[in-house]
């Protein structure tokens, strides 16, 4: 062989990396960021955090609190409640004592660690347990402390140095609107089918961690315990979809009138037709034939009301709703007597006058209320108090759940109070109008075609309505046919209507949200009824 040659050959070999796509040296690794906190559970390196916090990860790397870093695997998660288990390849580390989430009372104190902002200095945040939500299926531990983002997925302990819950983001107030200084922990319990992943862990464990802290702890040995189990994690997402699979989204996009579809709620043609729902309307009949017989039969008896409300005619409907959450499950019947309630949500102009009378308090945040040019907007930032001062001030009173409910709907079942179809809500999508920042209340009655069967206005979005009832997640299981007035007691009221910041989920007349009777907030007011002779 020449020597020519030989120089042809070792060319062509040293070109080869290139032509076939190597790179003497491989490209740089994307760098891990924060994404959020966790808690080691067992010595064994298994960590308990916040599923949303590794999500779609390629890559997950714990950090400890002596900055060792290690490469983690997602063991078991529950995407419902918002909880992963990992896994480093470790032993020997600090676990954290796991304590009864069903112990937890109001006002409990509680410690929350975690790594804000994604800095490596720790956070330690002391508060208490400000309410027990309860959503669908999950139960949640409201924390008035201030917690920043990075702390998703830290531990929440009691002054036992117990871990009682992991925070979480995953939570929508049910008002829509989350008050500074609020967060959200999902009780430990939750954890334990992921923890029956861990070989050989002890249950019997749970609840006898340490005894209970001095309230000062002055050389806080408690804290540095609990700041060593405590990690942070850090991920790498994944990449951007390929251009040719962008083309196709946005192609779909495009398709769908420039925006995603909404999902819709589970729609099975059999299912409707063999539940009680089977006579609602159908989509684009806004009033079937039993609605319109239903209507003539307060005419017919001479009944005659005040102007600004609406005649609910005695007889049955049908409330809930077999394709939502657990909360407005099953649809049943319900009959309820004659009743009259407000046309219109209670406007600024109205609830003035009944503090100008020296018997209502302003609302909390007096801005829109004091603006002359608001005198039409619904009242809102009150509490349930509030309303119900108004509504007896002015011969009235809350109306209840099924009241509220009948006023929406009618008696065909409809989804919506004009009927069964999403286009107005997702018509308002498309034109930018129900972002977060442009739910905003609007002048009562701006919604002409959002009218109800009965010719009542922004029963669905414009303000959530507070109504009378106590809230119970399995009330309807239990509730009486004829005029239920809710449970006789309870920690929350039912807010109902929902503001366009809301989706198609929530916006449904059986939808049921709820809160503590001191919440306000600025989309959030009320109407009123009486009974009817």
């Amino acid at each position: 062989m020449t020597f020519a040659r030989l120089l042809v050959i070792l060319g062509g070999l040293l070109l080869l990396p290139a032509r076939f796509g190597w790179a003497a040296e491989s490209a740089p690794l994307p760098v891990e960021r924060p994404s959020g906190s966790g808690a080691i559970v067992h010595s064994d390196g298994y960590i308990l955090t916040a599923y949303h916090v590794v999500a779609g990860a390629r890559r997950i790397v714990v950090v400890t609190s002596g900055e060792f870093r290690a490469p983690a695997l997602i063991v078991s998660s529950d995407q419902e409640h918002d909880l992963a288990l990992l896994k480093i390849d470790t032993v020997g580390l600090s676990e954290a004592a796991l304590g009864y989430a069903g112990s937890v009372r109001l006002d409990q104190e509680v410690i929350t660690i975690g790594f804000p902002f994604g800095l490596r200095d720790i956070s330690v945040t002391r508060g208490r347990i400000a309410a027990m939500r309860t959503k669908g299926v999950r139960r949640v531990f409201q924390v008035d402390a201030a917690i920043n983002p990075g702390n998703s997925g830290g531990p929440v302990f009691n002054r036992r140095g117990e871990i009682i819950g992991i925070l979480t983001t995953k939570f929508s107030h049910p008002s829509g609107i989350i008050p500074e200084g609020m967060s959200f922990a999902v009780p430990l319990s939750y954890a334990t089918p992921l923890l029956a992943n861990i070989p050989e862990f002890d249950f019997s464990a749970i609840g006898k961690g340490r005894r209970e802290a001095k309230a000062d702890d002055k050389n806080g040995d408690l804290v540095r315990e609990l700041a060593r189990v405590t990690v942070r994690i850090e991920t790498v997402r994944g990449d951007p979809p390929a251009p040719a699979a962008a083309a196709s989204a946005r192609a779909k996009s495009e398709e769908a009138g420039g925006l995603p579809r909404a999902p819709r709620v589970a729609d099975d043609r059999a299912a409707r037709e063999a539940s009680p729902a089977a006579s609602a309307a159908k989509e684009g009949e806004p009033t079937a034939p039993i609605q319109q017989s239903e209507m003539q039969r307060p005419k017919q008896r001479g009944l005659v009301g005040p102007e600004d409300m609406s005649l609910i005619p005695e007889g049955e409907f049908l409330m809930g709703t077999d394709d939502g959450l657990p909360d407005a499950r099953p649809v049943h019947r319900v009959h309820l007597s004659a009743y009259w309630i407000d046309k219109y949500e209670v406007t600024n102009a109205r609830y003035r006058r009944c503090v100008e009378a020296g018997v209502c308090q302003p609302p909390k945040n007096r801005g829109p209320f004091e603006d002359p040019a608001r005198d039409q907007f619904p009242v809102t930032s009150v509490t349930w108090m509030q309303a119900r001062t108004y509504c007896q001030w002015a011969g009235r009173r809350l109306p209840t759940e099924a009241e509220w409910e009948k006023a929406a709907r009618g008696v065909d079942g409809r989804r919506y109070a004009w009927g069964n179809s999403q286009d107005p809500i997702l018509n308002r999508a498309k034109n930018g109008e129900n972002q977060p920042n442009q739910g905003n209340p609007q002048p009562v009655g701006s919604f002409q075609e959002g009218a109800s069967p009965y010719g009542i206005l922004d029963m669905t979005g414009n303000v959530w309505e507070w109504v009378k009832d106590w809230y119970a997640e399995d009330f309807y299981t239990v509730a009486p046919p004829h005029d239920p007035q809710g449970p006789p007691r309870g920690s929350f009221r039912v807010l109902r209507g929902g503001d366009w910041a809301q989706g198609p989920l929530e916006l449904q007349t059986s939808y049921r949200g709820w809160d503590e009777m001191t919440y306000w907030g600025p989309t959030l007011g009320f109407r009123c009824a009486a009974d009817a002779p």
